[in-house]
């Protein structure tokens, strides 16, 4: 179920998206959401947009809900600030060392797809480099005093994507920092590492300094299997959204669309699916689903990590999360179209993957 906040926030991740201001008929100072605004939109990583986008509707926005919106896009401007220094001193330690890195999500996108960069929160800098070079840039970074996680607490893990996160204290900030060998998690049947890159990385300009980002149908890749991820509140992360959506119609013109739909049509059907959520933006209006398809049942919902779900105590609470999920997310994660029917994802390829799922932990991977 929608909560009164997330209709908020679907109000300003559609405003982000199409770059239009919210009408002043859709913001209620009524509107039950207005309480717990400023914590979802938080969670959502949406809180710096929320501030820009309700900024003119103040007058009739409860005080307090704005306050802590200023409060939060304050904080933001100054982890980004942080976040920033340290990425630039860490891509200046790798190129001193001989290791080419690629940026990957909201460190690369605050700069690429946003008005300003601050609008685009971060909680760890991802960077994926060769897998031969993994180690080389993790010792780079303890030579930057930057701590891994000991592997001795991780109960998971220890062949994971990437190596143990790596954190410093900076004037009042935790910078972490992830080395990947590969852009996707092990939970996910596709890999984007350096040796299979679909296109050449692409450059772009991070406050003057030159950086790698994953060139655009990669992009696409990884910004729609990270959408669909687990979340930890069982709700699509409208940030995750937001970045999609954005990309996408930003280089639309600069996209190979016809080799998406050939070799990776699976992004287009999530675009579809994204439609129920917020309307596809003109430049992807063609991928909207027909005026008369029916939404499927929950949407927005997705699937909780397993660590989540097997915490429940009722056993048949757990097997009712991990074996009915979302009919939306069904359609999205393992790209079926919104007009056919689920029944053989239900029975077969998702039951399936559950199970890899678990023997991946069990494996302790």
């Amino acid at each position: 179920m929608t909560s009164c906040s997330e209709t908020l926030l679907r109000l300003v991740a559609r405003a982000a998206v199409e770059d239009s201001p919210i009408e002043a008929s859709a913001v209620s100072v009524d509107a039950v959401g207005w309480p717990t605004l400023a914590s979802d939109a938080d969670a959502h990583g949406m809180a710096p947009l929320a501030h820009l986008y309700l900024e003119s509707h103040r007058h009739v926005a409860p005080e307090a809900a704005i306050q802590q919106l200023d409060a939060l896009a304050l904080r933001h401007r100054m982890w980004h600030r942080e976040r920033i220094a340290a990425l630039a001193e860490i891509l200046q330690a790798f190129e001193r060392i001989s290791v080419d890195a690629m940026v990957l999500k909201g460190a690369a996108l605050a700069w690429t797809i946003y008005p300003s960069p601050v609008l685009r929160p971060m909680g760890d800098i991802d960077l994926l480099v060769p897998a031969a070079a993994a180690r080389d840039a993790q010792l780079a970074l303890g030579r930057l005093g930057f701590d891994p996680e000991a592997m001795a607490q991780r109960r998971f893990g220890r062949n994971a994507h990437h190596l143990p996160i790596a954190s410093r204290s900076q004037n009042g900030a935790i910078i972490s920092v992830e080395i990947h060998r590969d852009a996707l998690s092990r939970d996910s049947f596709s890999s984007i590492s350096v040796s299979n890159l679909t296109e050449p990385p692409r450059a772009f300009d991070m406050n003057g300094m030159r950086a790698l980002a994953l060139g655009h149908v990669d992009t696409l890749r990884h910004l729609t299997h990270h959408l669909l991820e687990p979340s930890w509140n069982g709700r699509l992360r409208l940030i995750g959204l937001v970045d999609l959506l954005r990309y996408a119609a930003t280089f639309h013109d600069w996209i190979d669309w016809p080799r998406l739909e050939s070799s990776y049509a699976f992004v287009l059907n999530a675009l579809r699916c994204l439609h129920y959520v917020i309307p596809l933006p003109a430049a992807l209006a063609r991928y909207s689903p027909p005026a008369d398809s029916p939404a499927p049942a929950r949407v927005g919902e997705t699937i909780r990590p397993l660590r989540a779900i097997l915490a429940r105590r009722q056993p048949a609470a757990v097997l009712s999360e991990l074996f009915n999920p979302a009919d939306w997310w069904l359609h999205a994660y393992y790209g079926v179209p919104t007009g056919r029917t689920l029944t053989a994802v239900r029975l077969g390829r998702h039951p399936w993957r559950v199970a890899r799922w678990l023997g991946l932990r069990a494996a302790g991977f």
